[in-house]
């Protein structure tokens, strides 16, 4: 039935064409569109609802990830001082054992102490950028730079052990 239908439109198309529906016809679909627009400024008012509770959980989700980032830099912050102050004690440890060298007239490096300097500087640059910018990428250079302090007090040790047992083999060949 649909396919005969279709079939007389096409068929009849340029009759149809030149047609003009009643005025009564056109009033019906004009008195239905009258009607319509309080439907129209239902659906507006449903849209700038949804567009305004939409913003307002977005707002409310990214503060809430902000705190929950911040709350999480406190924590790291707890640990990274844990850590700092490990390796700070440390490498108090290995200066006072590098400067009892001394005490026994045994000559310290100057590069070591100017490459600590430099290690002493960065570690204050770093240390103001964690500050600013609190990130995972900094607390991880800042503990670098402490490894590669500890690593270079460790090569440092090392020498002046060495140098010290050829002093010592030589005082007791002698």
């Amino acid at each position: 039935m649909k396919d005969n239908l279709e079939q007389l439109v096409k068929e009849n198309r340029a009759a149809f064409d030149d047609k003009i529906p009643r005025p009564a016809v056109w009033e019906k679909i004009a008195s239905t569109l009258n009607d319509k627009p309080t439907l129209h400024w239902a659906w507006k008012a449903a849209a700038v609802i949804f567009f305004v509770s939409t913003i307002g959980l977005s707002t409310q989700i990214y503060f809430s990830e902000s705190q929950d980032q911040a709350n999480n830099s406190i924590a790291e912050a707890g640990e990274f001082k844990a850590v700092e102050d490990y390796y700070f004690e440390l490498i108090s440890e290995k200066k006072s054992l590098i400067y009892d060298y001394e005490a026994k007239d045994i000559r310290i490096d100057q590069d070591f102490e100017q490459d600590l300097q430099k290690l002493d500087a960065m570690y204050l640059v770093l240390k103001e950028e964690m500050e600013a910018n609190p990130s995972k990428k900094v607390v991880d250079a800042l503990i670098l730079n402490l490894l590669v302090r500890i690593d270079i007090l460790n090569e440092q040790l090392q020498e002046l052990d060495d140098t010290d047992d050829d002093v010592n083999d030589g005082e007791v060949n002698a």
